[in-house]
């Protein structure tokens, strides 16, 4: 539903079409949350072993003090449940004063910039 691109920059742009910001616009009129909307918006993607977005609040896998979005490049999941990113990682570090898929609804498309 979303597609995904990195950035010569670094960063990893996230564009939604116009049926899928209808979509998002739907998913929050339900209650939905940003971090359920951008899973479920990559879904193509982390079901096939790339792009998965995590929050970093729940600590697994750890990447910092942050509750901010993040999207890894791969996830794998070990026997014991923890989780580890193989790849690069990106973040949304304005979590706390915009949301991201609000952004993303309004203008068809966001940043989250390497970490």
């Amino acid at each position: 539903m979303f597609s995904i691109t990195p950035m010569p920059n670094g960063n990893l742009q996230v564009c939604a079409d116009n049926a899928a910001r209808a979509w998002i616009k739907e998913e929050q009129q339900l209650g939905r949350g940003s971090d359920d909307i951008l899973h479920g918006g990559t879904e193509h993607y982390w079901t096939n072993g790339s792009f998965e977005p995590f929050d970093a609040g729940q600590a697994n896998p750890f990447v910092g003090l942050t509750s901010a979005p993040c999207i890894a490049e791969h996830m794998t999941v070990r026997d014991d449940g923890e989780r580890e990113i193989d790849g690069r990682l990106w973040w949304y570090p304005n979590y706390a004063i915009t949301d991201p898929m609000e952004v993303l609804k309004r203008t068809g498309s966001v940043e989250f910039q390497a970490a």
